[in-house]
């Protein structure tokens, strides 16, 4: 039996050490590479995913909204300059101007439907400084009729049908170590226009970013500061000129310098708090060969406060805004809305004013003085269902006008309006938004010397929105 375990376990060490050495003569194979996946990421607040490969988390996002727009004509004011002159009114191109107190509502559209596609993408990475982040936003628009781009108002005869259609960066900035640049909103708005689909009398900078470089300190207690050069918020609308004997507009001379933001904001448990101001240079040249270098000049203020005790997200806004040759920064004037009608018309239930931030009248340069107060809410009633309402009101006055002189009278407006949102499920809103505005006017003399143009107009606008956002 010994002899015959003996035998065995030899042969068993042969077979092993004949084994190894036909092992050692075959080539080496190496294991698989290991799979690299998506990861999943959160850097600064911005949730998503990581490629093989990069340190940089990455969020995509967007949305589609698709809109119908209605109003009604309370009071149709058109054009109505002495004269038989055309007139150029903002960008918008030149218009032939109808008869005196002419107002056929025939020549409007009062509906119109419009749909945006909104896609954006933000990067952040970790470095020593804190994160750097970029983002892009782009937005994609098409519609015809009243509610897009400005051209639903249908200033004078033969404008029936307008179509829109356009591809635009909506944002596209870096921010690293306190450091902004790029396409951002601006650092001068708070409530910035509110909810409703024709925004409230508030500055709006930020519907559309502008370009602009920035630097913000951050202090404890959730305080900040910000130091902003911003694209120039230049207002040149037409004037009446009694020298053209009609409606021109100031030309505009070299660009001096950017429009200069500061700002102080609190964010903390209890809601925000921002106050800015800005300094707004104007360079321009009259109709009659008068040149203006001069400085306007803009404040706002506003706070906020968190209501959980109502609901989750409910909220509070009250914002007041002053500006002085800087009609850009009144709330009443701003082309970030994309309405393209001014903060005293509503797609033309309103009147129709001529902003400017500097007018040369009998060689005397007349400046704006504006002020405007303005209130909004958020108010979850349910998971389902949310109503937020908004109110304005916004005035201007001119000053230094000669005694005498025909020229345009001060204005006021008020505007209210709200937003009724169901979301039946996740990242899914049916809204209506309705708004109601009310203007008036001091007779003066320019555009509204005619005895025919009314002083007060009125009108209501709606639109049914529904919003996917991914």
């Amino acid at each position: 039996m010994t002899l015959m375990k003996s035998v065995l376990l030899g042969s068993a060490a042969t077979l092993v050490v004949v084994a190894g050495a036909q092992a050692a003569d075959l080539p080496t194979k190496k294991g698989a590479p290991a799979v690299q996946y998506v990861k999943v990421c959160n850097i600064a607040g911005v949730a998503g995913f990581v490629l093989p490969g990069s340190d940089t988390c990455f969020k995509i996002s967007g949305g589609i909204e698709a809109m119908a727009a209605f109003g009604t004509y309370d009071t149709q004011l058109q054009m109505t300059p002495i004269g038989p002159e055309s007139v150029t009114l903002s960008s918008k191109g030149a218009y032939n101007t109808p008869a005196p107190g002419s107002g056929d509502t025939k020549y409007r559209d009062h509906m119109g439907f419009d749909a945006r596609g909104d896609v954006q993408v933000e990067a952040v990475s970790n470095t020593a400084n804190g994160p750097l982040i970029g983002v892009v936003d782009i937005h994609v628009d098409q519609g015809y009729g009243i509610g897009i781009a400005g051209y639903g108002a249908g200033y004078a005869g033969g404008f029936t049908t307008n179509s829109f259609s356009d591809t635009y960066v909506n944002l596209a900035y870096v921010q690293w170590a306190g450091i902004t640049a790029g396409i951002h909103t601006s650092f001068y708005d708070y409530i910035a226009g509110g909810e409703t689909w024709w925004n409230i009398i508030s500055p709006e900078h930020s519907g559309t970013g502008i370009p602009l470089f920035a630097y913000t300190a951050t202090f404890g207690g959730g305080f900040s500061a910000t130091i902003s050069a911003e694209q120039q918020e230049n207002t040149n609308q037409f004037v009446y000129s009694a020298l053209a004997a009609g409606y021109v507009q100031n030309t505009e001379l070299s660009s001096d310098a950017p429009d200069i933001v500061g700002s102080l904001d609190v964010t903390q448990s209890w809601g925000t708090a921002h106050l800015a101001a800005v300094a707004h240079n104007v360079h321009v040249e009259s109709p009659t060969g008068l040149d203006l270098n001069d400085w306007g000049w803009g404040v706002i203020g506003g706070v906020g406060f968190n209501l959980p005790q109502l609901g989750a997200g409910d909220v509070v806004k009250f914002q007041g805004a002053y500006s002085y040759g800087a009609v850009g920064y009144s709330g009443m004037t701003t082309s970030g809305w994309g309405q393209g009608d001014n903060g005293l018309n509503i797609n033309g239930n309103g009147l129709i004013y001529n902003f400017t931030d500097a007018a040369d009248v009998r060689g005397t340069w007349v400046r704006p003085e504006t002020w405007s107060v303005a209130a909004t809410g958020e108010f979850n009633l349910t998971p389902q269902f949310a109503f937020d309402p908004e109110v304005s009101y916004g005035a201007i006055t001119w000053q230094n006008v000669p005694v005498g002189a025909t020229w345009e009278g001060n204005a006021w407006s008020w505007v209210v309006g709200a937003v009724f949102s169901w979301k039946p499920v996740t990242n899914l809103s049916f809204n209506f938004e309705p708004v109601y505005q009310y203007s008036h006017f001091d007779r003066g003399g320019g555009l509204y010397s005619l005895a025919n143009v009314p002083t007060d107009a009125s009108g209501f606008n709606g639109r049914i929105r529904i919003e996917r956002d991914f």
